[in-house]
């Protein structure tokens, strides 16, 4: 206790002590004692400190520290300490919306991160970078106060010498939520786990003392901020990076990372207090290491409010912690298990949140409050539950955000701000729903509410329940004994403008389809029949020259054919995903005869052979003769009248479904292109629908 009075007492005075820089001297000893066991490594360390007198020390770093006392005052900084702060009525803390508005100004993402934040739990990543900002602007902080949000300052905008301690408060929670800017996410799941680039920039630091690195360490339910300031060689098998750590500030703290016999970093652990220990060496679950360049924490706060103005990420939360999320494509980009996020798409990371108090005790994923996935913009995104109970869901972009409470187990969403479109679609029958749009475009209603029951059974045949806002026009199809709110006014359902469904497959043109094309009205005709979307929304592709791969191709059949459910069992195993699109599409060309699970690779590339094969076999493989076989392949010299496709061949030609791709050459083991597959089903199911 007296070590904590001490340090209260201290605070303020190291404040003005980081305004000049400050070296340890020979003898120098914290207030805190080494961890038993590792005194001979700290003698050692502050032998090597003592050296060089002008290199960067933890002291440099050090932070006003002050143990809140599960107590909010006017002095001791609510949000900094160990324990969770709870406020004077008892009610568990929570940042204040505020300091959201510092970072994103007055939009809907702020609002959504508000309104997702849970109880608080530390402020590590503000203490931490707050430290870096002091040591590396110490020389720089010549205003007064915290300003409001408006204009781009071009400094840190806070004076030290005359803070109070509810502005040191604000400052440090709003830059604690700054790290929900996807610039920090994005570093966060760009540099995990990658120790050589990690011990190298925190060498670059230590070199030129200009730019502190922050250390994020994690595993399964915490996070921690660190600032590295030195690396010492400690043996052949073992690195140390020197660390200022908020919760146990002094010059015994340190990341070790281990080196196999090549001299190879292949894990790393260390001792958060003295009854946790983390890192992949202690079999910590989920342990993983990472780091933020100053440039990018210095850049949220220096540019804020503007900083995601352009955000080329977008921002899933859910409730639940079992769940598939697909594209427009129908394929899958993340699956969740337990809580924790699994894909293989580089720009798809789940959210993680640097918040742990020393004392914090560990908190399992699978028992948390949902999972929140960075994805791409431009894209359409479907999440699929797989637990029970409701389905809460919000997707938020920057200016613009679409939340979802339905008893159903999916739900579809379309936000881009670029293009001022926000939409959600339900398909589950029958299924209770809550859906709110939120704007702050201009020229856009701020708040549209809409609730009810789904009640039309959803096929390919009929659209599902559509609520959209484009270009600030609020559109709504099969919505039925619904009730609509816009702002604050009751209004009636009747008078949502229809087409909701089609505007978001036909909002954008195809930058890449021109209208003189062959295939622009095949293209059309698919898109308008829920057969494809084309290959990205910002801007709008179609790409009618990429190769088709084998489960495109059969997918843009079976929804052709109204995407009817295969009965049977699944002969695939685990090599196709019966949930999505694909899987579906599969199971149903195999219950007709189209494939076989042994010889099915659906990422191979289709040919023009067997794309006329899919489409002859599921017209249940027509016998061609005489001249109908003949002049065709006659015509042909690159068919082969012997061969497994000729049949298929000849009666495509015959059907004008496909002419070859010159007058004597079929090019039958040619790619085929997206243009080309949809031109052949927009012959053989549009203009020749009796085919």
């Amino acid at each position: 206790m007296k070590q904590q009075l001490l340090r209260v007492t201290l605070a303020w005075a190291l404040i003005a002590a980081l305004m000049a820089p400050t070296v340890m001297t020979a003898g120098a000893v914290w207030l805190d004692e080494p961890v038993p066991g590792e005194n001979r490594a700290v003698q050692a360390y502050l032998k090597e400190t003592t050296a060089v007198n002008t290199e960067v020390t933890w002291s440099d770093l050090a932070f006003p520290f002050v143990n809140s006392d599960k107590e909010v005052t006017g002095k001791n900084m609510p949000g900094i300490g160990y324990e969770a702060c709870s406020s004077a009525d008892g009610k568990p803390y929570k940042i204040p919306y505020e300091r959201y508005t510092e970072i994103f100004n007055e939009t809907a993402q702020a609002i959504a991160y508000y309104n997702s934040a849970q109880q608080w739990k530390g402020s590590c990543y503000g203490m931490a970078v707050v430290a870096a900002l002091l040591y590396q602007h110490q020389r720089q902080l010549n205003s007064t106060g915290m300003l409001p949000v408006s204009g781009k300052p071009a400094e840190l905008m806070v004076d030290f010498d005359n803070l109070k301690d509810d502005e040191l408060v604000k400052f440090i929670e709003a830059i604690q939520v700054s790290q929900q800017d996807s610039i920090i996410q994005h570093d966060y799941a760009k540099n995990k786990d990658r120790y050589d680039d990690l011990v190298s920039e925190v060498r670059a630091f230590q070199r030129s003392k200009d730019h502190p690195v922050l250390i994020a360490i994690g595993m399964t339910g915490q996070a921690h901020a660190l600032i590295g300031y030195k690396v010492v060689e400690y043996s052949d098998t073992e690195t140390r990076i020197m660390v200022y750590d908020c919760n146990l500030p002094g010059p015994d703290r340190w990341i070790t990372l281990e080196k196999d016999r090549q001299g190879h970093y292949f894990r790393w652990y260390y001792r958060m207090n003295d009854n946790q220990d983390w890192g992949p060496k202690y079999d910590a679950k989920g342990s993983w290491i990472s780091y933020v360049p100053y440039s990018d924490f210095y850049q949220t706060w220096i540019n804020r409010p503007d900083v995601n103005g352009n955000s080329k990420e977008q921002l899933l939360t859910l409730n639940v912690n079992n769940a598939f999320i697909t594209d427009e494509y129908g394929e899958n980009k993340v699956e969740i298990k337990d809580g924790v996020v699994y894909t293989t798409d580089t720009d798809v990371y789940p959210m993680v949140e640097l918040a742990v108090t020393a004392d914090a005790p560990l908190v399992p994923q699978a028992d948390s409050n949902g999972v929140y996935v960075w994805l791409p913009t431009g894209h359409q995104y479907t999440v699929i539950s797989r637990d029970e109970g409701q389905l809460e869901a919000t997707m938020v972009h920057v200016k613009q955000y679409a939340t979802v409470t339905t008893t159903g187990k999916s739900v579809t969403f379309f936000v881009d701000d670029a293009h001022n479109l926000n939409a959600v679609e339900l398909g589950d029958p029958g299924a209770k729903y809550q859906i709110e749009l939120y704007s702050t475009l201009p020229n856009t209603e701020k708040l549209a509410q809409l609730s009810g029951t789904t009640t039309l059974m959803v096929s390919a045949q009929s659209n599902p329940l559509s609520f959209a806002q484009v270009d600030g026009k609020l559109y709504g199809d099969n919505i039925n004994n619904a009730s609509l709110k816009v702002g604050e006014s009751e209004v009636a359902p009747t008078s949502l403008s229809e087409g909701a469904h089609m505007k978001l497959d036909n909002y954008l043109p195809f930058i890449d389809v021109e209208l003189s094309s062959s295939y622009y009205d095949a293209i059309c005709w698919a898109v308008e029949q829920n057969i494809t979307k084309g290959t990205s929304y910002s801007p709008k592709k179609f790409s009618p020259g990429d190769p088709c791969k084998h489960s495109h191709i059969l997918t843009f059949l079976w929804r052709a054919n109204h995407s009817p459910l295969y009965q049977g069992n699944n002969p695939f195993g685990k090599d196709i995903n019966p949930e999505n699109d694909f899987g579906k599409a599969a199971l149903w060309a195999y219950g007709h005869n189209m494939i076989t699970p042994e010889k099915y690779v659906p990422s191979n590339p289709c040919t023009r052979s067997e794309a006329v094969m899919y489409l002859w076999k599921l017209a249940k493989s027509p016998v061609m003769r005489g001249a109908a076989l003949n002049d065709v392949i006659g015509a042909f010299t690159d068919v082969d009248p012997e061969s497994e496709y000729a049949q298929a061949v000849a009666w495509a030609v015959n059907l004008g479904i496909t002419k070859g791709t010159t007058e004597t050459t079929f090019s039958p083991d040619k790619t085929c292109t997206r243009g080309q597959i949809v031109t052949f089903l927009y012959r053989c199911y549009g203009v020749n629908s009796g085919a």
